[in-house]
């Protein structure tokens, strides 16, 4: 079943990768990255009802942003700014394991091959925003006053000074500080993960495929920085 080798992906990719070359199929990695989607919809929930907003004036109560009318748009901008960012991180990447493959001299598969068994490997974005959520939910409340959340126009520089500002206390939170690291960390998990799937792949040695994982995931990232 598709579902046990997204699984296996995680707690045994090396059996995993061996059996997903054999039977390469859309459907794998696209369920992959529709759970990174609902993964990315809990970070949106959790992380923005742990903002209060001052709704009407500067005297006015402080709500939830989950309850105010803009909450369902922001969480839609979230998904579609991942889902966005996941796919084009699964082009590049399996574009630069093509690329590489053909310069190490490499017996190679088709680029659909290639592209559906890396897509694979956005399971650790998956991960990623699950411990994101979990590590968000006890961070302090941020409140946001009248004119901050919602600035008038003109006043955009001054709002995110202020936006900031309150945001300060999960800036200095080692816990925050830990989720800065955290895309670098599971960056060697890729690089791991796609060097399995370049070994099954190709049958080539470990040390080619390492190198062939290192360099491809280490310009993804590098083009991802740049680009995002």
């Amino acid at each position: 079943m598709i579902e046990r080798q997204i699984l296996k992906v995680i707690y045994s990719p090396f059996k995993a990768f061996e059996d997903i070359v054999k039977n390469p199929a859309a459907k794998g990695p696209l369920l992959v990255l529709l759970l990174c989607v609902v993964a990315a919809a809990v970070v949106g929930f959790v992380s923005l009802s742990k903002v209060d907003v001052q709704l009407h004036s500067e005297i006015g109560p402080y709500v939830s942003l989950a309850t105010t009318s803009t909450f369902g748009g922001r969480v839609l901008w979230m998904l579609i700014d991942e889902a966005l960012l996941l796919s084009l991180s699964w082009f590049i990447l399996s574009g630069m394991i093509l690329l590489l493959v053909k310069a190490f001299r490499v017996n190679g598969v088709s680029w659909r091959i290639i592209f559906f068994v890396i897509g694979y490997t956005l399971i650790t974005s998956m991960i990623r925003l699950l411990i994101t959520a979990l590590l968000i939910s006890p961070l302090p409340t941020v409140r946001l006053g009248w004119g901050i959340w919602n600035p008038e126009p003109g006043t955009e520089d001054v709002a995110s000074q202020k936006i900031l500002e309150a945001y300060e206390p999960w800036f200095s939170s080692p816990v925050y500080r830990f989720l800065s690291y955290l895309p670098y960390i599971l960056q060697v998990w890729v690089a791991a993960l796609a060097a399995i799937a370049v070994h099954a792949l190709f049958g080539v040695s470990w040390n080619k495929a390492v190198a062939i994982s290192l360099i491809a995931s280490g310009l993804t990232f590098l083009i991802r920085l740049f680009l995002f």
